[in-house]
């Protein structure tokens, strides 16, 4: 069993057989000079950045170059989001057109893939998690030689058009766990538990159900306890969790 603990860097090691694949897969591309992708996606919630961190942790240790690039760093501003969401009637969209900023991020992503003279690319006007405002600035450096993980959801529409080798990792997660993380992260009164629920039900489910569908994944792991166990089906797992939810709730 493969699996990653939460206080010990343990998981995703080569000694398993499983991820052994993963592993010789990046460091042959990686010696071919190739700027390789890592995506890492799953419902909100579902653990992504907290496995994003200890893969990248795992990689170091053999010494190889990594930029874990968060996608939530393009999200629109919350009074922006949440307008967009009180004016949304019952019809299914897709999340990923409605809340974050596509085309800057597109411009990174051809930055980091290679696409443009520049050394370096800045950025303004980031989300911030920590604040919750768009108020962070970075500045990305070019490496022709360097791992990105590729962290958030939908993160596989946003690659389409890279063609470099990509290994698409999907984080499974119990609907109701990761409703209760959303409701957790509120951070004031600008917001109600009832309106993240709703946009919850209403936009996410629905459109990461469609976008699942739309999609398929090498590995999935599934998170127990905050261990990451890798286990097979997980697409068609998390979209029975996904039914069963909505089934119960859909508004």
């Amino acid at each position: 069993m493969l699996f990653v603990q939460k206080n010990q860097i343990c998981g995703l090691a080569i000694m398993y057989n499983n991820q052994m694949k993963l592993n010789k897969k990046i460091l042959k591309n990686l010696n071919k000079e190739k700027i390789n992708f890592i995506t890492i996606d799953g419902i909100t919630c579902s653990g992504k950045s907290l496995f994003a961190n200890l893969l990248k942790k795992d990689l170091k240790k053999r010494s190889i170059n990594t930029l874990i690039l968060n996608k939530d760093l393009f999200l629109f501003t919350r009074n922006k989001r949440i307008k967009i969401s009180k004016n949304l009637n019952k019809k299914v969209f897709n999340q990923n057109n409605l809340h974050y900023d596509l085309s800057e991020l597109k411009l990174l992503l051809n930055f980091l893939n290679g696409k443009n003279k520049k050394k370096t690319l800045t950025l303004e006007n980031l989300y911030n998690r920590k604040t919750g405002k768009n108020d962070l600035k970075l500045k990305f450096k070019f490496s022709k030689k360097r791992l990105i993980i590729f962290e958030g959801i939908y993160v596989n529409e946003d690659i389409k058009f890279i063609t470099k080798p990509i290994l698409k990792i999907l984080i499974i997660e119990k609907v109701y766990e990761s409703l209760s993380r959303k409701i957790a992260r509120i951070r004031d009164k600008k917001i109600s538990i009832q309106s993240v629920v709703t946009e919850f039900i209403n936009i996410h489910l629905q459109s990461f159900k469609k976008y699942l569908i739309q999609n398929d994944f090498d590995n999935t792991f599934t998170d127990i306890n905050r261990n990451f166990v890798i286990i097979k089906k997980g697409k068609i797992k998390q979209l029975f969790y996904i039914n069963q939810f909505l089934t119960k709730h859909l508004y």
